[in-house]
């Protein structure tokens, strides 16, 4: 997955702001979670017809889990750049 340089261990980390990278990856995480709702309605709406294409099911089916991957990856990215962010501020006086 994506790996953050960690201040604690990488003295080339000076340019990273870790609070704006948690922001930036929580809006990109409630994006992706909103195109797999709008998605997900659309198989709803595609699946109220009697006969619906299965190939359009499976292939919106795939894109669903390649958004809930990359979900993910922004959510563990955010969870450890605010971690990484409260601990720099509170070691440095913020």
């Amino acid at each position: 997955l994506v790996e953050i340089k960690d201040f604690r261990y990488d003295n080339d980390c000076s340019n990273i702001d870790y609070a704006e990278l948690a922001l930036d990856c929580d809006s990109k995480t409630i994006s992706v979670i909103d195109a797999i709702q709008h998605i997900s309605h659309s198989i709803m709406a595609m699946t109220d017809n009697h006969k619906p294409d299965n190939e359009s099911l499976r292939h919106l089916s795939g894109i669903i889990c390649d958004l809930a991957d990359i979900a993910i990856a922004t959510n563990k990215i955010s969870q450890v750049a605010s971690y990484l962010s409260g601990l720099k501020d509170s070691n440095h006086g913020a």
